[in-house]
């Protein structure tokens, strides 16, 4: 959304940087003389010059420029030019030599920074004549041996055929790589058993037995014997778990007690169940029983007879209530009375609030508050509740600083509108907007004096097109 200026604008010979010409893709209706704007259309930066569709182009367009460039070039001699002017592009072709080769064993070819040399190679294939096309023998005889794992050597000289008897070098054949046919190559470790040495010629393998070399029981743990090779594991009559024991089946005791030496017991199942074998009609307590040495035994058990939960301390029994009773303060010894003291000493005075406790003794007591207003505090009232006198409290406020607003609409046909504020001072913010769009508009606002703000415009606008908001 663009912010309307009505008003110029004067940058006092500041710098206008990174902006932007107004793109159109025509000549915008009814301008003034000095409008610019850049037809996004044309690529052209326009300005208007006061008269009728008098439009005038800014600089050069990027089209003028490429058929200016193209006019000033000319084909030469084995150059060729091909200016496309829809698509803007200029293609310059060589139509001489494009490239140069040699021929292998003939002529070698080499070029640098457009100069080209052509040389003979060191070696020329040509046709020959002499004793080279018409010898049977060779001038000189040659030795021609064997070489690698294979030894032998003859003389040659082109007069006959020649045969070299050719012997194998020691040690030169390997197994698997020279050699076809069954052998073994080694021995491979399995479980239990460890293979040392090499297999191949001149070798030899050693097998051991690491697995279980002996098996022995250990007393109230594990029994074990052994006959024929035949080995047995069991557990004892009497097991004893030197260390951690996890069950992951169920765990079923039949003896006549259970012990738990232990300094803590962690149960992850959420539920005990007590009496698990009782069936019918129940008759029987249970719960927790806590051992006290020399005193009587704690207990927290469900009475069968009362039908609810229990605590001893070994001398007497508490029944204890359970959410979803109906409970009274009666219910608890002196749980009232005790409740109300400790409420009516927490509640301290403060310097808005006064707090008056009467203690009734056994019977219901009584709390009340009361808010003490401040002497300057003269738009609050306690008659009925707290209330504020709105009259007295603008009063109040406006003679302690606080920020108040006044609009209205420009009336009438004008370039220069007075508007009077009363706010009493020339601190104040002024806004003006369009009442139709509610865009932000830019004008010349001066504050004339303590009560009055000036709006001018710098064409006269229709009466209420725009409204002032003055805060102070």
């Amino acid at each position: 959304m663009a912010r309307k200026f009505l008003t110029p604008i004067d940058l006092n010979k500041l710098e206008l940087q990174n902006a932007r010409i107004q793109n159109l893709t025509s000549d915008p209706a009814s301008p003034v003389a000095g409008q610019i704007y850049y037809n996004s259309v044309d690529s052209q930066l326009k300005y208007y010059n006061g008269s009728a569709s008098a439009w005038q182009v800014i600089g050069q367009t990027v089209e003028q420029l490429q058929d200016a460039v193209n006019s000033l070039l000319v084909q030469g001699t084995a150059i060729s030019l091909n200016y496309n002017d829809e698509a803007g592009t200029l293609t310059i072709a060589n139509t001489g030599v494009t490239s140069i080769v040699g021929t292998a064993n003939e002529v070698e070819v080499s070029a640098s920074a457009g100069a080209v040399t052509l040389s003979l190679p060191s070696t020329i294939n040509a046709d020959t004549t002499g004793n080279a096309n018409t010898a049977t023998t060779l001038a000189t005889a040659r030795t021609i041996s064997l070489g690698g794992d294979l030894s032998g050597s003859a003389s040659f000289n082109g007069s006959a055929d020649i045969t070299i008897n050719a012997t194998v070098g020691a040690n030169s054949v390997a197994l698997g790589t020279d050699t076809t046919g069954d052998y073994v190559a080694g021995a491979t470790a399995g479980s239990g058993i460890t293979v040392g040495g090499s297999g191949g010629e001149g070798s030899s393998l050693t097998i051991t037995n690491t697995g279980v070399l002996s098996l022995t029981g250990t007393a109230n743990e594990v029994n074990v014997s052994a006959s024929a090779g035949n080995v047995t594991i069991g557990l004892p009559d009497d097991v004893t778990i030197g260390g951690n024991l996890v069950v992951t089946g169920d765990l079923t005791v039949s003896g006549s007690t259970t012990y738990l030496n232990t300094a803590t017991l962690q149960v992850e199942d959420n539920k005990v169940v007590l009496n698990s074998n009782a069936t019918g009609t129940p008759t029987v307590d249970a719960g927790i029983e806590i051992e006290r040495g020399d005193y009587p035994n704690a207990e927290l058990f469900w009475d069968e007879s009362e039908g609810k939960w229990t605590a001893s301390n070994g001398s007497a029994s508490f029944a204890l209530s359970l959410a979803g009773h109906t409970h009274t303060s009666s219910d608890i010894t002196n749980f009232q009375e005790a409740v109300e003291d400790v409420v009516g000493a927490m509640a301290t005075d403060s310097g808005t609030v006064d707090f008056t406790y009467t203690d009734n003794g056994a019977g219901a007591g009584t709390l009340s508050a009361s808010v003490i207003l401040a002497a300057s505090a003269s738009y609050l009232s306690t008659t009925s509740g707290l209330a504020v006198d709105k009259s007295a409290l603008e009063t109040v406020l406006l003679s302690d600083g606080f920020t108040r607003k006044v609009s209205a609409n420009l009336t009438g046909v004008a370039t220069s509108y007075a508007i009077t504020h009363s706010l009493g001072t020339r601190d104040v913010a002024v806004n003006v907007y369009d009442n139709s769009t509610y865009e932000t508009v830019e004008t010349d606002i001066v504050r004339t004096d303590a009560n009055i703000v000036t709006v001018s415009f710098a064409v006269a606008p229709t009466s209420n097109a725009y409204r002032v908001v003055i805060v102070g």
